[in-house]
């Protein structure tokens, strides 16, 4: 977007160190990959250069909620994302602990560093992840950290706190990390990537030239062809020897003997927490994932805990294939301080304090895909606040991100949120080949893609639409109605496809794809697009931001005092507030209406 930006970061050496698994993707969270691509970030195209393993998942499912995902090597990862930073224009990239913000009556224009470094700036984005007073647990053994071996930002919560803003702490885990040669993988389950395997950058609207070199100056990028030379995953599982060694030692964990008061993640729970909640199941699989192709360190997806050492050596020792297994990192669980989102404005500038921006975990989000969503929508924000332009604001309708940003700032969250398929109303709308198109405004209106790949997408949203009026529009032989009628039939099971054009043969893949799922799903589109179309006029009402909701005759007391809290943007937002119900939406429609002077009505 042009604009002048400083990245502050404890360490240069770890930026897009992957904290947890080295994968990227997954239900839902592939999705959004697509989308950030779709927005100009740099995930997917990063993920694709240094993946080492691709599978889409839910393949033998519809295609909405087909989501892909990749293994990368983590070294190169996060080696080629800091060599783009460094070679990105405009932006200055420097080592330094923020320790505490600078104020100027309610607004914040810069921030101290440990260096005793001030740094001016018209708006900050804190993206602080497990780091605001990070402290690690393993048994009873604790380390201040955001993560194994890294530092502790212990000072920069207080300055939020003067500010106004409040904080909780929510607490996450991650596995041992397994030597490869100490494995017995014949006693494991192979887990091979896909042929074809799908990719999360749009390719089709890129210049290819770009990706492993810059021309101008001759430096190399790291990576390597897409899709080429995968890895294998592999899969084990527990045994009742390590559940009865989990029950046994449940007082020693960090979790269950009090030592952690942070809320941790639901949806990806300690081992502890499944030999606890799902005592009924007689074992939980593990994955077995490698780190990179120049490492012999193994994940083990699953195994979570913040057991003592000594009982994790024993778990892990009592697992199919592992039982010589040797540890090179300890599994642990980081507690952590994170904002309640309802702090926030769908553009996630804080309401407490101006030109203010959170993003990632400190929004009390988990995972990778969740943060970059929301790092770069809050980077977009920031600069518009600069320029004192409208925020980019993402519906529920349009993307998965809108659908996040939007649970957020609006129900807030008290455990480490996740994105799922079953979270969007209108997931059906949200097939990952999809994101360009559907974000197409936004990446205009926003200037995010480059003006080549921007005249590509246009391009390639002619030809969809073309092709699509053309399946709908010309008959098929033997009465069978229209050639979209008879590619409905084919894609409900009922018969083959019709004959293609060779003209649409000679599409684009992922062009021919996105047809083929708007045609022959046209049906369930529909519906979708009408029921938005039907809450869109909510949607657009914008609640005035001096309504005192207290003040407001007819609104019942539980649900004007949940409107004060979280201050909705528009009707639609306060719609979706729990304790909100109709009734009171019918009462502020009326207000609004008679404060423009529509009060006749």
């Amino acid at each position: 977007m042009g604009a002048s930006t400083l990245l502050l970061t404890g360490n240069i050496d770890t930026i897009a160190q992957m904290s947890c698994n080295p994968a990227i993707g997954g239900q839902a969270k592939g999705q959004m990959v697509r989308e950030i691509d779709a927005l100009g970030g740099e995930m997917g195209i990063n993920t694709d250069l240094t993946g080492i393993q691709f599978r889409l998942l839910n393949e033998s499912k519809g295609p909405a909620v087909q989501s892909p995902r990749a293994q990368c090597d983590k070294k190169a990862y996060q080696f080629r994302l800091k060599h783009t930073l460094e070679l990105q224009s405009n932006l200055q990239v420097f080592q330094a602990t923020v320790t505490e913000l600078v104020f100027t009556g309610q607004k914040v224009t810069g921030v101290r560093t440990n260096l005793d470094i001030e740094f001016s700036g018209v708006t900050v984005v804190v993206t602080t992840g497990t780091f605001l007073r990070g402290l690690m647990h393993i048994g009873q053994n604790k380390n201040e950290g955001g993560r194994l071996g890294d530092f502790s930002s212990k000072t920069l919560s207080a300055s939020l706190i003067k500010a106004g803003v409040k904080l909780h702490r929510l607490k996450t885990g991650t596995p041992p990390r397994l030597l490869g040669r100490s494995l017995n993988f014949s006693k494991m389950e192979e887990q091979r990537g896909d042929a074809s395997p799908t990719l999360f950058a749009f390719h089709d609207t890129r210049d290819p030239a770009g990706l492993f070199h810059v021309e101008q100056n001759g430096e190399q990028y790291i990576g390597w062809q897409p899709g080429s030379h995968q890895v294998s995953c592999w899969m084990t599982h527990t045994t009742p020897e390590t559940a009865q060694l989990v029950r046994d030692n449940l007082h020693k964990s960090a979790m269950y003997s009090g030592e952690i008061e942070g809320v941790g993640p639901r949806y990806c729970p300690s081992i502890e927490d499944k030999f606890v909640r799902f005592a009924d199941k007689p074992r939980h699989l593990l994955f077995l994932e490698p780190e990179g192709r120049s490492t012999n360190e193994y994940y083990v997806n699953g195994l979570s805990t913040s057991l003592p050492f000594d009982i994790q050596l024993e778990m892990v020792h009592s697992i199919p294939g592992l039982e010589n297994a040797q540890l090179l990192r300890p599994a642990y669980a980081v507690e952590y301080d994170f904002a309640p989102p309802t702090q926030l404005y769908p553009s996630l500038e804080s309401r407490k304090v101006e030109n203010l921006f959170f993003a990632g975990q400190i929004n009390g989000t988990s995972g990778y895909e969740e943060a970059a969503s929301q790092g770069l929508i809050a980077g977009v924000n920031a600069v518009h606040k600069v320029r004192r332009e409208e925020p980019l604001i993402i519906g529920r309708h349009e993307a998965y991100i809108g659908v996040l940003i939007d649970d957020l700032v609006t129900k807030g969250t008290n455990e480490p949120y996740r994105m799922f398929t079953s979270r969007a109303e209108y997931r059906l709308l949200f097939n990952h080949g999809s994101a360009e198109l559907r974000l197409l405004h936004h990446a205009k209106a926003h200037s995010l893609v480059s003006s080549t790949r921007l005249a590509r997408i246009e391009e390639k949203k002619r030809q969809t639409d073309y092709w699509i009026t053309f399946f709908e529009t010309h008959k098929a032989p033997a009465g069978q109605g229209t050639l979209g009628d008879v590619i409905r039939s084919s894609t409900m099971g009922g018969g083959a496809m019709p004959e293609f054009p060779v003209e649409f043969s000679s599409q684009s893949e992922a062009l021919r794809q996105e047809v083929m799922y708007r045609v022959g799903y046209q049906g369930y589109l529909a519906r979708e697009q009408r029921q938005i179309k039907k809450l869109s006029q909510i949607e657009k009402i914008k609640i005035p931001p001096s309504i005192d909701f207290m003040q407001v005759r007819g609104l019942r007391k539980e649900c004007a005092i949940k409107l004060s809290a979280t201050k909705p943007y528009t009707l639609g937002q306060a719609s979706r507030i729990s304790g909100v119900n109709p009734s009171d939406i019918s009462i502020l429609m009326v207000l609004i209406e008679a404060s423009r002077g529509g009060a006749k009505r």
